[in-house]
């Protein structure tokens, strides 16, 4: 009897503490809530944006949805620079697989591509490794990235609604480096088509059909779709999906690579060990900080640009900015207008909220 009426004492107690915590974790998710949508629908005003949407995450759950103007967060859009960490986690389940390794040539690895290409222009691009394009290392100056330079004049003389690869490397093989491989960070948009180029050749399938079978398939998100409009920014800024959905991929973007415990990990580990522990570092197409308590990923998408080209009106300008925090929260914002705004503001007013709401 004594038995029962104890066991019956316990099972009480872990329900009231049960109740307890859930009643926390509510309080706290609306505070986050209101945090959150405040920030954001504050800077939208400020930056004059008319259109925007945010989903954030919390544990792996949705705890808030926010929409202003016509942007939702069950519309699909083109996320801009975001599409590059996917291009990352891809890279990264190949390396894992032991099907490339990190410190692999670029120009192995894309021999039979390049052999109908001309001969590159500078020796050293055949030293650019795996790792130096995960890192934004490659030796390529900005001065010839496809939002600058060479690049822009390339995207207005082709249809930007076709993927073009190997047109794309061909005007690529013909710069000149600015510095060595591996030595220097310059943020280059042509790094993630060359690795969108390695996970085609190395899987022998296209690039969205690795990448659903092996990144959103597991995690029961949808096919893998580029955007109708800017297709030619493929592997490095061209997908196109909800702000749902991205944050779903976001919130386990770190969780995925630490459990294979695999080679990128380790080499994840070792890039923090060398900026010091808790500093932030560029790898997988994301800003990375780890610390004790985890890792968090961040990272800003745009496109503003005017005029014409091969596939018509260049007249288009959007944004798109994560975060996945080592704490367990995650967030996704898209919006229009990207010309007008300063995502690095949005980050410290949010940043700032999420600490507060969570104390």
């Amino acid at each position: 009897m004594f038995k029962h009426v104890f066991n019956a004492i316990c099972l009480l107690t872990a329900l009231l503490h049960s109740a307890e915590v859930l009643a926390k974790d509510d309080a706290k998710n609306k505070k986050l809530a209101e945090a959150t949508e405040r920030v954001f629908a504050s800077w939208l005003a400020d930056n004059g944006v008319k259109d925007g949407a945010m989903v954030v995450m919390r544990s792996g759950e949705v705890i808030h949805r926010f929409e202003k103007g016509s942007r939702k967060v069950d519309q699909p859009v083109t996320v801009a620079s975001l599409t590059k960490a996917f291009t990352g986690a891809c890279v990264a389940q190949l390396i894992d697989a032991g099907k490339l390794q990190l410190t692999d040539k670029l120009a192995d690895v894309l021999k039979a591509d390049l052999a109908s290409l001309e001969k590159p222009n500078d020796a050293r691009f055949n030293q650019i490794s795996i790792a130096d394009l995960l890192r934004n290392r490659s030796g390529f100056s900005p001065s010839v990235d496809y939002t600058r330079g060479g690049m822009a004049h390339y995207l207005r003389g082709h249809d930007r609604k076709k993927k073009n690869f190997q047109s794309q490397m061909d005007q690529i093989t013909r710069y000149v480096l600015a510095d060595d491989p591996g030595s220097t960070y310059f943020y280059l948009n042509l790094n993630w088509l060359l690795l969108g180029a390695v996970i085609e050749r190395v899987t022998a399938e296209s690039y969205e059909e690795y990448c659903y079978k092996a990144i959103l398939q597991p995690i029961n998100l949808p096919a893998f779709a580029f955007s109708p409009d800017w297709t030619m920014m493929s592997t490095y800024g061209g997908w196109y999906t909800t702000a749902k959905d991205y944050a779903h991929f976001a919130d386990q973007l770190g969780r995925s690579v630490a459990q294979r415990k695999g080679p990128v990990n380790e080499w994840l580990l070792k890039l923090s060990a060398e900026v010091g522990a808790g500093k932030p570092f560029y790898a997988l197409g994301t800003n990375i900080r780890i610390t004790p308590r985890g890792r968090t990923f961040w990272h800003s998408g745009s496109w503003s640009a005017k005029g014409t080209g091969v596939g018509g009106s260049f007249d288009d300008s959007f944004g798109s900015f994560f975060v996945s925090y080592d704490h367990g929260l995650t967030y996704m914002m898209h919006y229009s207008n990207a010309m007008q705004t300063k995502t690095g503001d949005l980050d410290r007013l949010m940043g700032q909220a999420i600490r507060e709401a969570l104390q």
